[in-house]
């Protein structure tokens, strides 16, 4: 069945959306259990073993989900080809992840990292054995089958990091967890589609000159959005670690849950639309107003709720967390932002000015934590979201000027929302101050931001649709579908 631009975009926002609420819901039941059944240092080494595993899979990334979506047509040898050329480089990323782990557990003062290593090195391989039939089949937006394969995978994963967890109650149960869970997607991936690739290098000179700008983005964007874990490595201890990235995770739970899923197919539509200028500029807006409207209160709720969060959520031995989440919520923002202005310049055959972007952020990382490498871990956070905020300011200029956003609509895109979100985080700190209980505060806080961001933004929506009107496009889609649902369930309630 074939799909308009704006029907891809939904049907890949509709299920990727279904497919991440059951990932993230199973995901954050397997972490709350884990949480409970785990101590912070286990995190720490699952987290470091993760960094450098995702770091060996940057260095061999060669963008072949890019390729194919962005290629008009493609053949079978082409398809192979480009699929043969991944699988190499990961190969020979995982060779040398192996070979690697001696001198990894040296630099983070864990010798325990080296068994680590030797085993996680196997995930560059079974990613490389990926069937290139997934991307062929988000070019022509069929996302069911494909997101079928990753809630299987995880399905199998979680339940896997659970029953180990209680037996072995380390952090081998998260590391063994992982695995089951990128092998699974594999394997499943093969069910579901019967292309079989085979290996060949017919096209690699010509792939891998598209590839090679690619393969730079992917490690400079990696090192850039994780660097930080690899610096803490080195002069924190592993719990310190452990904190860090859990509460790293939950801040930023809105962006994976809700917004990453609703970008999926975005890369696809815009790619299709790049010579339509009128349009090209309707989807990037709007799309980055509807990542905005949910990420906004989302994090700057999390800033408010934190403290009662961290105690009864995350549990006793996590209450160092709450100061790290406060820091970590306002990057989400950040971190969107970014996500949609690189597939964007990939879309204008501009990665140079992605991987300067990149760069300057990881410098910049590298040089504070590395200056204050003596500040406890609850001011290395703050360092890291004063970076943030630096870095926020540039992707503002790049929006401007490199991609070509008009001033206005850029100061009512992320205006609007801050205000009302400024509004409910004041709301929610006075009400939630008349509580003693932490279950009643989180209970109470997160209703009392619910209650205030919604209506506020609706009128601010609404007061400023005649200069920027993509917001309350958004607000009309969700009344219409509110409408449109009250007479079906007045028939049920009757």
């Amino acid at each position: 069945m074939a799909f308009s631009e704006r029907d891809g975009l939904m049907q890949g926002a509709k299920w990727a959306l279904i497919a991440n609420w059951y990932a993230r819901s199973i995901g954050l039941v397997n972490t709350i259990i884990l949480l409970k059944l785990l101590k912070p240092e286990d995190f720490g080494i699952a987290a470091l073993s993760t960094f450098f595993v995702s770091l060996f899979a940057a260095f061999s990334h060669v963008g072949i989900g890019h390729f194919v979506i962005s290629s008009d047509s493609m053949s079978k040898q082409e398809l192979d080809s480009i699929w043969s050329l991944g699988l190499a480089v990961k190969c020979v990323s995982a060779i040398l992840l192996f070979f690697s782990a001696g001198f990894i557990a040296d630099y983070v003062n864990k010798p325990e990292m080296e068994a680590v290593i030797h085993v996680v090195a196997i995930l560059p391989l079974i990613s490389g054995l990926r069937n290139v039939a997934l991307d062929v089949a988000e070019k022509n937006y069929h996302f069911k089958r494909i997101l079928a394969a990753n809630m299987i995978g995880k399905t199998i994963g979680t339940v896997v990091s659970i029953m180990l967890a209680i037996y072995l109650e380390s952090y081998w149960a998260l590391i063994i967890g992982v695995i089951v869970i990128a092998l699974s997607e594999t394997v499943t991936g093969y069910i579901l589609f019967p292309y079989r690739p085979r290996l060949t290098a017919s096209h690699w000179s010509t792939q891998w000159t598209f590839s090679k700008w690619l393969y730079l983005s992917a490690i400079f964007g990696y090192m850039r959005s994780r660097i930080d874990v690899l610096i803490l490595g080195n002069i924190v201890d592993s719990r310190s670690i452990g904190l860090y990235n859990i509460a790293t995770e939950f801040a930023w739970l809105p962006f994976m849950q809700l917004v990453g899923p609703m970008n999926h197919g975005f890369f696809a539509v815009v790619s299709r639309v790049q010579n339509e200028v009128a349009d090209f500029y309707y989807r990037i807006v709007k799309q980055m107003s509807l990542n905005m409207l949910i990420l906004v209160p989302c994090g700057i709720g999390l800033i408010a709720i934190a403290e009662p969060f961290s105690g009864i959520v995350l549990g006793e031995e996590w209450r160092d967390a709450a100061p790290l989440l406060q820091c970590m919520a306002g990057l989400v923002i950040v971190m969107s932002s970014h996500g949609l202005m690189c597939s964007i310049l990939t879309v204008k055959k501009q990665l140079k000015v992605i991987i300067a972007s990149d760069a300057i952020i990881i410098v910049s990382i590298f040089v504070v934590f590395t200056t204050y490498h003596d500040a406890g871990i609850e001011q290395l956070a703050q360092l890291r979201f004063a970076i943030g905020a630096g870095f926020f300011l540039w992707l503002l200029m790049l929006q401007r000027f490199v991609i070509g956003i008009k001033a206005h609509d850029l100061l009512f895109l992320y205006l609007t929302p801050a205000v009302s979100g400024l509004v409910m985080y004041l709301m929610v700190v006075q009400t939630m101050a008349m509580f003693p209980s932490e279950m009643w505060q989180l209970c109470v806080g997160v209703l009392t931001g619910m209650v205030v961001y919604i209506p506020c933004m609706l009128l601010l929506a609404y007061s400023f649709r005649r200069w920027f009107p993509y917001y309350w496009e958004c607000c009309e889609f969700v009344l219409r579908l509110i409408r449109r649902n009250r007479p079906a369930m007045a028939v049920k309630g009757g």
